[in-house]
């Protein structure tokens, strides 16, 4: 069998190939990589600070060479730099030294930790205990006199002592494995850059390899791809001119091959498509005609735009009928319209005059408009205004009670309601042929602005259509809107006799005052009469009023019981006092209301405001009436103040916000 080598295979030989070369590659750069990293981790974190370390080590191991001499031969006294610096070294600074030596020594050979414990165990259980017998022999000034302890203790740190050899052993030690760990240091250094050397030209060798491949994959990909596409290419040129090529392409056993044998299926069903277009142009709708496929966008596509067309004759019918529809509700809506406007000045001509129209405007055969009367807020109810029957008008007095039955239900739900079934008792319509009930009833709020003014009923033998409804809901909001101005102009109307009534009324009062004026003068017996009864009502009000006097400058004169009493205060507490330390500390005497307040008073004008009080018994709340009086020389110099109880008021009004 003969294999089929594909575009794709080519591509996958071709890039698998690249792809082998690439991976290898990354593998060797990787592998260089990680070595490289382990060198370097090696001599930064190992070699180079256990170098540095020895080193100190070194240092401090010399250093207390000569301070074991000093404490010998130089220092006498206790507490010298030296002695204090030795006594650090032993105490302090050798035991941490060793303990980073010791954590990273870890990372050394055996033979390395060896050699190095060895050096540690020597400094300690040796070098320094024999330092520390000399410290103990010499710990005083006096110990430096005693023959027998000098005698003891030169020698040992002369130049060729014990404790100078033994230093100088130590040293010799430390620097042997400091040198060898510093030579491990270079040598990875060195292994390091070896790697580096190597993997560079490994980079340069693999990046002309990855060229050479690359170019010669391309090149016979392309050649295998290239021919093919041509021709595909000036195929599908011509095709875009709106050709249908003739001749069909050559079918290779590839991708392409593929592409050109679909391509040729295309053209082919294309042919057809365009055949099926062009009876559908001549508008033969019948024409025969199968999609190539369920997801055929143009196949459906046409035999969609058949039937759309089939369909098109029938919605243009249905768009001039929607459209007559239209036109006769804006023509209904302007000829009432011209109805409200003749008409907006009596409520019964407008009642009958909207009534006919609609009933002959919407075909129906009777018609009621019912007006909300709410001049009594809790007794609202409809007043049938206009009752029509076959274009007669019914003299009927009928009023329903708000909220109640098919009327109320209207009202309150603010919505039309329509009806095919009507009670047998409901509406009773009188024609020729005898007594019928109608079959539809339509009921539509006349509402403006969530406001119901009222209410009409259309009966009618025939079914009310949709557009009907909605004219009348249109046409309701109009009626609505002049039945609000008629009964506004009604209102100012009969304010305007009202008060013309009033005023002739004033007139006449006017002119029996005048006369009463006159009686007066000659009926000074009646006035002490009345002078008494005014008293009884002044001590009654001063039984229901508190009342306190005041002069100019707001000091208490006198006070009745009421106002006592109702700050809880007795008189004698009030007088001589001022009004404002009566008050609530909440106010002020340098208010700057408070200030106006006394100004207007000190210049005649009488002023009313409301204080709060802080009594024993609670807060209260008074409304204060000020009312300056004249002297006998005709100067302000008392004022009485007039107060009445409102905190039940207050409270209340509080605890509504």
């Amino acid at each position: 069998m003969k294999i089929r080598f594909t575009i794709v295979r080519k591509l996958t030989v071709g890039f698998g190939i690249l792809t082998f070369a690439v991976l290898l590659n990354s593998l060797l750069i990787y592998s260089t990589l990680n070595n490289s990293k382990r060198l370097n981790e090696e001599i930064i974190n190992v070699y180079t600070p256990s170098v540095s370390y020895l080193n100190d080590l070194s240092f401090l191991i010399n250093n207390s060479k000569m301070l074991i001499k000093n404490w010998v031969f130089v220092e006498r006294k206790n507490d010298t730099p030296d002695k204090l610096n030795l006594i650090d070294i032993h105490n302090k600074k050798f035991p941490e030294l060793i303990k980073k030596l010791s954590e990273i020594s870890k990372k050394w050979t055996e033979e390395e930790q060896a050699t190095f414990q060895n050096i540690t165990t020597t400094i300690k259980d040796t070098l320094f205990v024999k330092h520390k017998e000399i410290m103990q022999s010499l710990n005083s000034f006096d110990s430096y006199d005693d023959p027998m302890v000098i005698f003891e203790i030169n020698p040992k740190v002369e130049e060729g002592g014990e404790v100078i050899n033994l230093t100088d052993n130590i040293l010799k030690k430390l620097g042997s494995l400091s040198e060898k760990l510093n030579k491990k240091a270079n040598d990875s250094n060195f292994a390091m850059i070896k790697s580096f050397v190597g993997f560079q030209r490994f980079v340069i060798y693999s990046s002309i390899f990855l060229i050479i491949a690359t170019l010669a994959i391309a090149y016979f990909t392309t050649k295998s791809i290239t021919n093919p596409i041509t021709q595909l290419k000036k195929f599908l040129i011509t095709m875009t001119k709106g050709i249908l090529p003739k001749e069909k392409l050559k079918v290779k056993n590839d991708e392409i091959g593929d592409m050109s044998s679909a391509l040729n299926k295309f053209v082919e069903n294309l042919i057809k498509t365009s055949e099926f277009a062009l009876e559908i142009g001549k508008g033969n709708y019948k024409k025969e005609f199968k999609p190539i496929s369920e997801e055929d966008i143009l196949g459906n596509s046409l035999i969609n735009m058949r039937n759309n067309l089939e369909k098109a004759e029938e919605e243009e019918k249905n768009r001039k009928e929607e459209d007559k529809l239209r036109n006769w509700a804006t023509q209904g809506i302007t000829k009432l319209g011209d109805i409200l406007r003749h008409d907006n000045d009596n409520m019964e001509k407008l009642s009958f005059n909207v009534m006919s129209f609609l009933i002959d405007y919407l075909e129906a055969n009777q018609g009621s408009l019912f007006i909300l009367n709410n001049d009594y807020e809790k007794e609202k109810y409809f007043e049938l205004k206009s009752a029509i029957a076959y274009g007669r008008s019914k003299l009927i007095n009928k009023k329903i009670p708000y909220k109640e039955g098919l009327i109320g239900r209207c009202a309150y739900e603010k919505l039309p309601i329509y009806l095919k079934e009507i009670p047998e008792d409901y509406i009773q319509i009188t024609s020729g042929l005898g007594t019928a009930n109608p079959k539809n009833l339509l009921l539509v709020p006349l509402k403006l602005n969530e406001d119901v003014f009222g209410i009409i009923e259309i009966a009618s033998f025939n079914e009310i259509k949709k557009h009907q409804i909605d004219f009348l809901e249109k046409a309701g909001e109009n009626i609505a809107s002049t039945i609000s101005s008629v009964k506004i102009n009604e209102q100012t109307a009969q304010l305007l006799l009202d008060a013309q009534q009033k005023g002739e009324e004033l007139s006449a009062q006017e002119e029996e005052m005048r006369q009463n004026m006159e009686e007066l003068q000659a009926t000074q017996e009646e006035a002490s009469r009345r002078e008494i009864e005014m008293r009884d009502v002044i001590e009654a009000i001063n039984n229901t009023v508190g009342n306190i006097d005041l002069d100019m400058n707001g000091v208490a004169i006198s006070v009745n019981d009421r106002y006592s009493n109702i700050i809880n205060v007795s008189s004698d507490n009030i007088i001589n006092k001022k009004h404002i330390d009566l008050v609530s500390e909440d106010y002020n005497e340098d208010d700057e209301d408070y200030q106006n307040l006394w100004n207007n008073l000190r210049k005649g004008v009488p002023c009313e405001r409301i204080f709060k009080y802080n009594t024993p018994n609670g807060d209260v709340w008074l409304n204060e009436t000020f009312t300056p009086f004249k002297n006998a020389d005709g100067n302000y110099d008392k004022v009485v103040d007039l107060v009445i109880d409102i905190t039940e008021k207050v409270l209340l009004e509080n605890k509504m916000k």
